[in-house]
């Protein structure tokens, strides 16, 4: 089986607009589908939604991995993986190539006809679920947003709040009275304070009986997070911002400055990147605990991942959901229990709209 075709368009789904901290405005976002066609007729279809600019991830896909791409054996996973994240040393932030991993890993569990998560070996076919809110404009709807998610069956909530620490202290201090002393809830800081305020408000996660703490402060600072680590009692999640692949993974846990990992597939290099950066964490004994958040397509990967892996307690669900399942005909299944259910279709298992993709694309690379 050869790659005869890397077919790319930007979508621009309407009400495509997002904000997870006060301090940046809300981002209007645009959407890259890749397909991958082969001489077996099988196509793998993946898509980002996470661009630089609105045609970034498309300009370098057509532009730095057309050429490798065609007429590759597309099972050769690891051998185009290793040539295409070669690329980030040069500073181009490996999106693309992990789309394009994303989309060979959908060609070979067509080619199997298994599910992708049963071709990485498979661990389970369901897994607990948490949402993960937008930044809100009241602290009283942060509540408001966790009781409907608790009632909803969910299993967690994950604030973004305000990324300010006297406002999220204050909304995590609303969420926990609203959900009562039991349930199960974490904030993302997205990387905006200091260390002080990190440990500030880490103080107060622990005294309402937070389950993470995440990304309280910029990667970079590895010393930072070691010393955080160290005085906190709320384990620290980091990683999310790592954007040039997992290499970088190993020096944090070997720095002693992550209790868990995130990481972005659609990011540091698809599943087979997740799959690297897994399997560290597991011989630390530490969880990654995946950004899941995303296009259906992107959840999908990452759902995939996480059915086959031990050391992940849940997958992450965009709440409210409409706007990231554009263009799709089916989408990620959560039962009546809060558990997000394993895809039985072969590939990622998802049905794309090609339809209505057809009247949002607003660039075609062919």
């Amino acid at each position: 089986m050869r790659i005869t075709d890397l077919k790319i368009r930007v979508v621009e789904p309407p009400e495509f607009t997002f904000q997870w901290r006060e301090d940046i405005p809300p981002v209007q976002l645009t959407m890259t589908v890749f397909e991958i066609e082969t001489d077996a007729g099988i196509t793998g279809v993946s898509s980002s939604w996470l661009p630089g600019a609105p045609r970034e991830i498309g300009e370098s896909a057509d532009h730095f991995f057309r050429p490798l791409l065609i007429g590759a054996d597309p099972l050769q996973r690891e051998k185009i993986w290793q040539e295409l994240m070669a690329f980030s040393r040069y500073m181009i932030a490996p999106k693309a190539a992990s789309n394009i991993d994303i989309a060979l890993w959908d060609i070979a569990g067509k080619a199997a006809n298994m599910p992708v998560h049963q071709l990485l070996g498979g661990y389970r076919d369901k897994v607990p679920t948490y949402i993960t809110t937008e930044t809100q404009k009241e602290t009283a709807d942060y509540a408001t947003l966790a009781l409907e998610a608790k009632a909803a069956g969910m299993h967690a909530v994950k604030l973004h709040a305000a990324a300010t620490p006297d406002k999220d202290i204050a909304a995590c201090r609303a969420v926990r009275e609203a959900v009562g002393p039991d349930y199960t809830l974490m904030l993302d800081a997205t990387s905006a304070y200091d260390f002080q305020d990190a440990v500030r408000v880490g103080r107060v996660l622990e005294e309402l009986n937070f389950h993470w703490y995440e990304d309280p402060i910029r990667d970079d600072d590895v010393a930072g997070f070691r010393r955080l680590c160290e005085v906190l009692d709320v384990p620290v999640f980091m990683g999310e911002s790592t954007a040039r692949g997992p290499w970088t993974y190993a020096n944090y846990l070997n720095q002693g400055a992550a209790d868990g990992l995130r990481a972005v597939g659609d990011i540091v290099g698809g599943i087979t990147g997740l799959r690297k950066i897994g399997a560290l964490a597991e011989l630390h004994n530490r969880r990654l605990e995946p950004h899941s958040y995303g296009s259906t397509l992107v959840q999908a990967a990452h759902l995939h991942y996480i059915l086959s892996a031990k050391n992940c307690e849940f997958f992450e669900l965009p709440f409210p959901r409409g706007a990231l399942d554009f263009g799709m005909k089916t989408v990620i299944e959560i039962d009546s229990e809060g558990y997000a259910l394993a895809p039985t279709g072969p590939g990622l298992g998802y049905e794309v709209d090609w339809d209505v993709l057809d009247d949002a694309t607003i660039q075609v690379y062919n």
